[in-house]
């Protein structure tokens, strides 16, 4: 595609807007309607994957059927062949100008009342789609644009699905969406109803109100801990008011959290017309403030790290029977099972929870132990972790040295997932294997 383009006769192509993984974004004129509108244009890579085209049609339909003066309007969707490949599918949407609220939390927090303003404008949006069945499942501030005359709109319903279906993995297994906001219901692979996407509105707002992120780990294992585990200090920048209705939306059970959008939107009113409520908090407290693990029902907490303070002591009481080596085994088959099946991010998910139960019951050192983490790195790989999985395998070297044949399959994954890494310009900084293990991080 190049600038002077027509699509379908109708569609003349003026400036290139953005490029992502799954396409491109134009400026373009509307011949006949004579108007200037956006063109989403899938890539030519996906347009050759009919499962992506599928998607791409799916966020066509998803917001043709919503309407909401912060939800970007949809105009048309077609599709052109030119030549033997397939056929280039596009969006027509409405052209909105201004910037992504990504690039205005670039200069800093925009202050409380335009974080009162715009979160309550994307509450509007998500009650709308909520009311439609519709789960928009990517919350986050490139998906939020801040128009020319400082209006909110939410885009980009490409990964939306009908409310109660499931969380959202892939034919592969890996949850799709952005980890960094991501609920814990996403991450455990539960069904997921509106809010989820409340849960990443609390991630947006607190990041509007303190300028950074509940949670910032820096690989998908440490952020899938973090939510499942760890509760955010107050944002700093949010009145009290503010500060308590952002940790409401990042309550970790969704039943903890307030009802619906129209419940949030709501309480932000309320909170805009308090003088009391406009004014910041104190200074949060620091990083190393300690934090209390929650778990998600059904779900067993991930063990906490060794850079925190010391968990809560455990109550008074006999304390729960060690599992059996027999028991841990099919365990590790299970995850095993899940990976082969398709599904990496799953396999990914069991063992970070077995690891800590291979540790206490057989040792850290035990080559069962060992061999549970080299697998954790092989389904970590096929998640698209590669760097991650060489960080941890270079870790595990140590215990493999005994083992000539499995210190050689070690060293060759190493060299493999690293040149996998440098190819899509990663650096692998997972949690550590002793936080991985349920102890302190691992010397030599």
């Amino acid at each position: 595609m190049r600038v002077g383009d027509v699509l379908d006769g109708r569609y003349r192509l003026v400036e290139q807007l953005g490029r992502g993984g799954f396409g491109v974004v134009w400026e373009a004129f509307d011949r006949k309607v004579g108007r200037p509108v956006a063109v989403k244009v899938i890539s030519e890579e996906h347009a050759a994957d009919d499962r992506e085209v599928r998607r791409f049609v799916t966020e066509a339909r998803t917001v043709g059927n919503l309407s909401h003066p912060h939800i970007v309007t949809l105009h048309d969707l077609g599709e052109v062949r030119r030549g033997p490949g397939p056929a280039v599918h596009y969006l027509v949407m409405e052209l909105v100008r201004g910037r992504s609220l990504a690039d205005v939390l670039r200069e800093g927090p925009p202050g409380p009342e335009h974080a009162l303003r715009w979160a309550g404008q994307v509450c509007g949006a998500l009650d709308a789609a909520h009311r439609a069945g519709v789960v928009h499942r990517d919350i986050k501030p490139e998906n939020i644009m801040i128009t020319e005359s400082g209006e909110a709109k939410v885009l980009d319903f490409g990964i939306a699905r009908l409310e109660n279906h499931s969380a959202g993995l892939t034919s592969t297994g890996s949850v799709i969406g952005s980890p960094h906001y991501l609920s814990p219901e996403r991450w455990a692979g539960a069904v997921v109803d509106g809010r989820a996407d409340l849960y990443a509105l609390g991630c947006v707002l607190y990041q509007l109100c303190s300028g950074k992120r509940p949670f910032d780990g820096r690989s998908a294992v440490s952020l899938m801990y973090q939510h499942l585990n760890e509760t955010p200090a107050a944002p700093s920048g949010a009145s009290p008011a503010l500060a308590e209705l952002i940790l409401r939306l990042l309550a970790k059970d969704p039943a903890d959290r307030p009802a619906d959008a129209a419940e949030v939107r709501r309480a932000l009113a309320a909170i805009a017309a308090s003088p009391a409520g406009r004014l910041p908090t104190a200074p949060a407290a620091s990083a190393g403030t300690a934090t209390v693990p929650v778990a998600v029902p059904g779900q067993r907490a991930v063990p906490k790290p060794a850079t925190q303070e010391p968990a809560v002591p455990m109550p008074a009481g006999p304390m729960p029977a060690a599992p059996e080596p027999e028991e841990l085994r099919q365990r590790a088959d299970l995850a095993w099972a899940r990976g082969v099946d398709g599904e990496p991010a799953e396999a990914v998910r069991l063992l970070v929870e077995l690891l800590p139960d291979f540790a206490r019951v057989l040792g850290p050192a035990d080559p069962r132990t060992l061999r549970t983490c080299h697998d954790l790195a092989l389904w970590l790989a096929r998640s698209g972790e590669p760097g991650e999985a060489a960080a941890l395998l270079r870790e595990i070297v140590p215990g493999t040295a005994h083992d000539e044949e499995t210190a050689a399959d070690v060293a060759r994954d190493i060299v493999r997932w690293e040149r996998a890494a440098r190819r899509q310009g990663a650096v692998g900084a997972g949690p550590g294997l002793g936080v991985l293990l349920g102890g302190g991080p691992q010397h030599d």
